[in-house]
């Protein structure tokens, strides 16, 4: 029931859906000012500045790490893109590198936990033969989102002290719930989506500007969920 409901806001309620009620309003003669304003917030969210500004927090946020040594390194899914020499998505694809990377390094099993693990399989076993990498890898392939990850994973491979994998935005969130299902976590990051460096063109609004906004509002709505749902490390 909680994803459904979540599914619906991010739908209904997040860009670009916000921006489609705000559109509507612009046929309604008494509703030119709040048209206005829409108008006004589609531009800012649009710029790579705004959208870094949100994003900068979430991929810059302090974790207490565990002092624990890890036992596994854990992979969380990030969609996929089927027809491709690599099926999961960029973002995805980049985790899965990365896992393989500190796995390797560690010498330590990897878990891929996602509803796209029959895709993500598929990107491991052509890594594994490009790079020579052998190492074990479980997979969890029934979790729809963050939560179930974590809950899932758990029962894959009981509460013990991992290496998390996955973006820089999406870590908080990720961290705060495995950490509530009794794992002790090392955060590791990666896919990160601000830059250092800002141009004036960052001023002009762009699909990737609003991408960057979609995330951020996205990772915060979830941050506020585990507060009101009593999940907060």
């Amino acid at each position: 029931m909680i994803y459904i409901v979540s599914k619906l806001f991010t739908y209904t309620l997040l860009p670009p859906a916000l921006f489609v009620w705000g559109f509507l309003l612009l046929g309604f003669k008494h509703f030119k000012k709040i048209a206005f304003s829409f108008a006004l917030l589609l531009y800012l969210l649009s710029t790579n500045i705004v959208g870094s500004w949100l994003l900068t927090p979430l991929e810059n946020w302090k974790f207490a790490t565990s002092k624990e040594e890890p036992k596994y390194v854990v992979v969380l899914g990030g969609g996929y893109d089927r027809g491709t020499l690599f099926p999961t998505s960029a973002s995805s694809t980049e985790r899965i590198l990365t896992g393989l990377y500190v796995a390797r390094t560690k010498n330590l099993p990897l878990v891929f936990t996602g509803i796209e693990a029959k895709d993500a399989q598929k990107t491991i076993q052509t890594l594994q033969k490009t790079f020579s990498v052998k190492l074990p890898v479980l997979y969890e392939d029934k979790s729809l989102d963050t939560y179930q990850n974590a809950a899932f994973t758990a029962k894959k491979i009981s509460q013990t002290s991992i290496y998390l994998v996955t973006s820089a935005y999406h870590l908080p969130r990720a961290y705060k719930l495995f950490k509530h299902f009794g794992f002790s976590v090392t955060p590791i990051s990666c896919d990160y989506q601000t830059k250092d460096d800002i141009t004036v063109w960052d001023l002009f609004p762009s699909m990737g500007g609003l991408k960057k906004s979609y995330i951020a509002i996205h990772e915060y709505v979830g941050l506020l969920s585990l507060i009101l749902r009593n999940i907060d490390d």
